[in-house]
Parts: C-alpha cells; structure tokens; sequence
C-alpha cells in the first residue's frame, strides 16, 4: 500500500522548535504497524528515506481566502496524477500516526465524529471544532455534501477525523475537477461524501486527538489506540519520550 504524505515544512513544529520532527515519526508508526508499505512525501522533502514528489510552491498569498486549503487541493491534484503512486493509496499528515498494526480493511473504514443533521446547529457545537475560517469553509463543503446525501437518501456525517484516508486517484480526480481553487472545499469530506459507505462514529478507543498538555496526562494510556492526532502544545518531553520508546 501507497502511504502519501503532503508536507510544508514551514508549517511544521519542528521548523518552529527544532525538537521532535512530527513527519519522522509519522512515517515511522506506518513502517513499524503497515511493513508492505511505499512512503511517498508530496511538497517538501522532509530528507528521509521516502520517495519525494515536488508540488506547486506552498499557497500563501492574499489570493484566496483559504490558502492553505488551495495548497491542500495542489498537493492532492499531484497525488491524483502521478504515475508512480498507485491508484489505491493512503493520504497522512504529519501529525497523524498509526500506533498499532492496522490492515487495508481498517483503513477503508470512513470515520466520522458524528451524524450532521442541521449544519447550522452542528457548526455551534462543541464537537465541530475549528476557528472562524475553518468553520466557513466546513459549513460552504457540508452545505454541498448535503445535497449530494439526500439525493442519494443517504444520511450525513462529519467525516473531518484527521485520521489517515484512504482514497483511490481515479475517484479523487473526480471529485477535484468539481472545486474552484478560488473558493475551495474541503476535498476529503468531498470524497467521503460521494463516496463514503462505511461509516462508523469514530471513539476513544479509536483515536486519541490531542490539542494540548496538561499536567498529570497518562501519555502511555493516550496512546494505546489505533491512531494518534497531536497539536503542537502537546509535543513536550513526556511526549516525546514515550514516542521514542515506541518508534526509536
């Protein structure tokens, strides 16, 4: 299986600290819990051994509203195209790590935080999470999905996990020709909408999702689940120790 990464390493806590790189670690939790894997980095080279594909500059301009959204769709639209990735592969970020052995069949679970029956109301919950600009760019996505779902008298749900996606580049080229980069959409809850038919309500036990430390965390009970999702106020030495002993 394809493991492909999309990386802008000035974005990255490790060009901020200099401690702990997020994507050594990343693509070490899938060698060790996915051995049959090839690990692909789109954008910047991260200098470890993967296979590097170069992208468009990183978006950072004042030319949309949503530029980091507009790098995502670049980075995927090279993911989608490029010969030497398999049609099936498997998109990661750099904060996102498998922490136990996981199969194809796990992976092609679509995990949701949970059933989306009024945008509205749901965009104001505590479980949809996110500042201002990210909720906009949810609610103008989830406001499409639910067109397509009911059309297809199919029930929505918040796909935004930030857990590994798997995805299959015929049907993701598919879904980019259908966003105007200048007011994007969150293309994987495009994808999922289309073409979600496992979902489960994503738990616990499932992932750990971790904003920020605080004193007293049980790090080795955190992160004894199927995948892990960090922010940067959570990298501190206990952290990072604990990574260490589990991926060298």
């Amino acid at each position: 299986m394809d493991f492909v990464w999309q990386y802008a390493y000035d974005l990255s806590f490790y060009k901020k600290a200099g401690i702990f790189n997020e994507i050594e670690y990343s693509i070490k939790s899938v060698r060790k819990n996915f051995p049959d894997c090839r690990c692909f980095v789109v954008g910047d080279d991260p200098g470890f051994d993967t296979i590097h594909i170069q992208a468009p500059p990183q978006v950072t301009g004042p030319n949309s509203e949503q530029p980091q959204h507009v790098d995502k769709i670049n980075k995927m639209t090279v993911m989608a195209n490029h010969p030497e990735i398999n049609e099936e592969f498997v998109l990661m970020y750099d904060d996102i790590y498998l922490m136990k052995p996981t199969t194809v069949e796990d992976l092609k679970i679509n995990w949701a935080r949970q059933e989306v029956a009024n945008i509205y109301d749901y965009v104001k919950s505590k479980t949809r999470t996110g500042d201002r600009s990210y909720k906009n760019i949810w609610s103008t996505t989830y406001e499409y999905i639910k067109m397509i779902r009911y059309e297809k008298d199919e029930k929505t749900y918040d796909w935004e996990t930030h857990t590994p996606r798997y995805l299959e580049k015929t049907k993701l080229r598919g879904i980019l020709k259908k966003i105007d980069p200048m007011n994007p959409m969150i293309v994987t809850a495009l994808y999922d909408g289309y073409y979600a038919h496992n979902t489960k309500i994503i738990n616990t036990d499932v992932q750990t999702d971790i904003w920020t430390h605080t004193p007293g965390m049980d790090f080795e009970k955190l992160l004894d689940v199927q995948y892990l999702n960090i922010y940067d106020n959570v990298i501190v030495p206990e952290f990072i120790n604990q990574m260490k002993k589990l991926f060298g």
